[in-house]
C-alpha cells in the first residue's frame, strides 16, 4: 500500500478517535517490558488487557522501531549516518549493553512519563537476555517506589488464564492499596 493512501487512512481514524470517547473503565496504566523480538502472543496482550489494564507503553517489536527518530539525510556517508542514528537514538533493550545510561533508570523514567502505575515484565521463557536484565530493573522500580509483576510465557501457549489471573491481581491490588 503506497504511504499516501496509509496516511488517508490514518488521519480518518484519528479522526473517529476523536469522535468516540467511550466510557472509561476502571483499569490501571502500565508499561509492558521484556525486550520482545517479536510480538509475543496476542492473547497473552488480550489477557493483560481484560484483567485491568491499560497498556500504555512496551517494548514489543523493538526490530520495527530499533531507531527512534530522523536518519542525518544531509551527509556523504550514509552507512556513518545509519550506525550514528543506531547508536544514539536506539530504545533500551536488553541487546544492547549501555554502562553509562542504566535501562532500569531509563524504565522509572519511561514509567513517569506515561503516568503508568506499575510494570510488568513479560519475558519469553527462551529470552535469556531479558531475564537476566529483570532482576536488575526490578531494582530500580523499587527504588522509585514503582509496582510491578513479572512472569514468563512460552510463544506457543494458547492458554493465558494464569497470566490474566495473575495480571489482575496485580491491577486489583493497585487500584486498592497504591
Amino acid at each position: 500500500m503506497p504511504v499516501e493512501d496509509h496516511n488517508v487512512i490514518l488521519e480518518e481514524v484519528l479522526q473517529l478517535i476523536k469522535e468516540d470517547h467511550g466510557e472509561p473503565m476502571d483499569n490501571i496504566r502500565v508499561v509492558i517490558t521484556g525486550s520482545f523480538c517479536e510480538q509475543p502472543p496476542i492473547g497473552m496482550l488480550k489477557s493483560i488487557e481484560m484483567a485491568g489494564c491499560y497498556i500504555v507503553d512496551d517494548d514489543l517489536m523493538l526490530g520495527s522501531r530499533w531507531t527512534q527518530g530522523d536518519v542525518d539525510e544531509n551527509t556523504v556517508d550514509p552507512l556513518g549516518a545509519i550506525v550514528t542514528a543506531f547508536l544514539t537514538k536506539s530504545p533500551a533493550s536488553s541487546a544492547v549493553y549501555d554502562v553509562g545510561n542504566p535501562k532500569g533508570a531509563r524504565l522509572v523514567k519511561l514509567v513517569r512519563r506515561r503516568e503508568a502505575d506499575g510494570v510488568i515484565f513479560c519475558a519469553a521463557s527462551f529470552c535469556d537476555p531479558a531475564l537476566l536484565d529483570r532482576p536488575e530493573l526490578q531494582k530500580f522500580c523499587d527504588a522509585a517506589g514503582v509496582a510491578h509483576i513479572n512472569f514468563q510465557f512460552h510463544e506457543n501457549t494458547g492458554q493465558f488464564k494464569v497470566i490474566k489471573e495473575q495480571a489482575g491481581t496485580f491491577s486489583d491490588s493497585i487500584k486498592l492499596w497504591v
